[in-house]
């Protein structure tokens, strides 16, 4: 028994010296090369709009950021608007911080607003005041919310939640009263 537990032991050290030189080998992740912005982005995108990030949050690892609009620069934009971005696995995905004031360009993709790394410009580098000033002033935003549904089984984010709650207390319920049964069970025959 000793020489099959040394013989696993060995296989293990073995692989696990095998894996993590693979991992230290292994280069690192291509990063998001992007383009500098520049007015230029408005004649390739659906949206431009100018707001501050409001929340954050994930639906099936996919970021979304829900942003309060300030300006309008092209397309029907609402005060509030969720923009999906790129696969999480994705190296330009979208990564802002509650906050944050951004000018973005996004493509609207079946009802939603989507955008990266590379077409959400920060407003406060010089990249973004460049931008801002050639636009001007821009129009006021619609009254409403661009909400992305993301969820799962025809639900939406919210309602995909609540629903697992609610399973979730049911099951913890069932699971309590069969206990209980159980210790009053026992309690009996003892």
């Amino acid at each position: 028994m000793r020489s099959l537990a040394r013989l696993v032991a060995g296989l293990l050290l073995v692989l696990s010296t095998v894996a993590g030189a693979l991992v230290l080998t292994s280069g690192p992740a291509a990063a998001c090369s992007c383009v500098e912005p520049t007015i230029d982005f408005l004649d390739e995108h659906d949206v431009a709009f100018f707001g501050v990030v409001a929340k954050l949050r994930e639906a099936g690892g996919t970021p979304i950021a829900t942003f309060r609009t300030e300006s309008v620069f092209k397309g029907e934009v609402t005060r509030r608007v969720d923009v999906v971005g790129d696969e999480a696995n994705s190296t330009c995905g979208l990564d802002p911080n509650e906050g944050d004031r951004l000018l973005v360009f996004g493509q609207l993709v079946e009802g939603e607003v989507r955008s990266n790394t590379c077409s959400a410009v920060p407003a406060n580098g010089e990249a973004g005041r460049s931008i801002l000033a050639e636009l001007g002033e821009g129009t006021e935003p619609s009254p409403g919310y661009m909400k992305a549904e993301r969820g799962r089984l025809g639900l939406t984010y919210d309602q995909f939640v609540a629903g697992r709650a609610v399973l979730g207390v049911l099951g913890l319920t069932f699971l309590a009263y069969f206990a209980y049964r159980f210790w009053l069970a026992r309690r009996r025959t003892a």
